[in-house]
């Protein structure tokens, strides 16, 4: 299989992995990333979710409203500056991270476990070196093969 049919392929699996989420929680991928940072952070406010995790303004109010009317968040008044707001993750929130979270573990092990250990193993390095070299400002750049 040449690199593009293996790229394809590959983004047909992780396509697959997000409709199948969607199924189980609802929640479209992008409002189930900003959930689980939100779970993982405890409390955070809302510009520090929109810089760190460069997201829109515009784009994370509607997120937000979308888990606010599922109730898997909660806004709170930041104590030292009223103006800002916080978020929670609410216990239905909890909840719905934790099968996200489980569905994953489930995915991963599957992913990689259709392969030998060593092969496995090797496959592990190599994406991890992937992963750590890769420079996403350049990945739509044209160089020169090499």
């Amino acid at each position: 299989m040449d690199e593009m049919k293996l790229m394809h392929r590959l983004i047909e699996i992780f396509k697959y992995k997000e409709q199948y989420q969607l199924g189980t929680s609802q929640l479209h991928p992008q409002d189930m990333y900003v959930l689980e940072r939100i779970y993982f952070e405890k409390r955070i406010r809302v510009m520090d979710i929109s810089k760190t995790y460069h997201i829109p303004p515009s784009t994370l109010t509607g997120i937000m409203d979308r888990l606010y009317e599922k109730r898997y968040i909660q806004r709170i008044r930041s104590e030292e500056d009223r103006r800002a707001v916080e978020l929670m993750v609410t216990e239905s929130g909890t909840m719905i991270v934790e099968q996200h979270i489980e569905e994953d573990r489930h995915f991963v092990k599957n992913f990689f476990h259709t392969l030998d250990s060593k092969k496995r193993e090797e496959l592990h390095q190599l994406l991890e070196e992937l992963v750590t070299k890769i420079d996403e400002d350049t990945l739509f750049v044209e160089k020169g093969d090499s």
